[in-house]
């Protein structure tokens, strides 16, 4: 049985290494259905113009490169066109998930694929895990279809963004919501939850393509 690979996009001042430790116990549900690939982030926090969001700094001392993802004007496109190119090149990746920032990429390739009959052909399944925040502008807001890729998303009592997380649900077709006490977080998941996580996996690899 050929093993599936899935993107793990980190969130605004995480890396690779953060998302890993953060995903430890979904990676160890999953481990018999698929593997995650854990990005870098390809740009340095501390070299943008805009913060975000906005009650959010780096912390001083850390000793170490804080990652985010878009340029310096938090320009988006050249990211979504690099993960794009990625999944097309790698016959084994089939799915992304993203935490905070990282959910950003999730809904642009979402957009994407209305369009790049390519793309949406590779990608089964998306996760997403706490929203990004970032305030899309009405115009640009109006100009999104709905995400059809099947998609998993949490949603934290806890998180100061889980308003925000409610609407970007509304932005995916049919998603499958669990709803979890965490904070702004990949959740701590019940044994229920990860079933349900499980299930929703095996099914979306299974579904064919048309």
């Amino acid at each position: 049985m050929q093993q599936y690979k899935c993107l793990a996009l980190p969130g605004w001042l995480n890396d690779a290494e953060i998302m890993k430790s953060l995903m430890t116990q979904l990676e160890k549900a999953l481990m018999q259905i698929i593997t995650f690939e854990y990005l870098n982030p390809p740009y340095d926090c501390s070299k943008s113009i805009s913060q975000l969001p906005s009650n959010i700094s780096v912390p001083e001392g850390t000793g170490k490169t804080l990652y985010r993802w878009g340029d310096i004007h938090l320009d988006h496109s050249q990211d979504v066109k690099n993960l794009r190119n990625k999944i097309i090149d790698d016959p084994t990746i089939v799915g992304v998930v993203g935490f905070s920032h990282g959910t950003l990429l999730v809904t642009e390739l979402g957009q994407l694929a209305h369009t790049d009959l390519e793309l949406r052909k590779k990608l089964k399944f998306f996760m997403a895990f706490s929203c990004h925040g970032i305030k899309a502008q009405k115009n640009i807001f109006s100009q999104k279809k709905l995400i059809t890729i099947p998609t998993i998303q949490t949603i934290g009592s806890r998180d100061p963004l889980q308003l925000e997380s409610i609407i970007q649900s509304s932005e995916f077709l049919n998603p499958i919501i669990i709803y979890t006490d965490a904070t702004h977080r990949v959740p701590i998941f019940s044994f229920e939850q990860l079933k349900k996580i499980q299930k929703f996996v095996q099914l979306a690899l299974e579904q064919p393509k048309l």
